[in-house]
């Protein structure tokens, strides 16, 4: 499978500047915890958080916010792989995300 355009590497600044430091690989792929803020749903927040009370204390269950959040997520980025790539995990990240309003909005 070929790389999409966007996805493949361009030239960065840190190429002609060197004292522009890029991620590495190690720190990509780090299991540090990072707070993150975004907007949520009030409906979907207490829903969530009524399955965190109520789950707790069960197998499977999840014991706070943030282990559901994550649990959530990897399993919806499982899907979106085996959806979008030939189930293969998408290539790192290694430049910015964008912020703001969604594209197209």
């Amino acid at each position: 499978m070929r790389t999409p355009p966007s996805m493949e590497p361009q030239p960065t600044a840190s190429t002609t500047n060197p004292d522009i430091k890029l991620p590495t690989a190690e720190s990509v792929d780090s299991d540090e915890k990072k707070a993150v803020t975004f907007g949520l749903r009030t409906s979907l927040k207490k829903r969530a958080e009524t399955a965190v009370l109520r789950t707790a204390g069960y197998e499977g269950g999840y014991n706070s916010m943030a282990a559901l959040v994550d649990g959530a997520l990897e399993r919806e980025l499982a899907r979106l792989a085996i959806e979008f790539n030939n189930g293969e995990p998408f290539p790192r990240n290694l430049g910015g995300f964008r912020q703001g309003r969604p594209l197209g909005s």
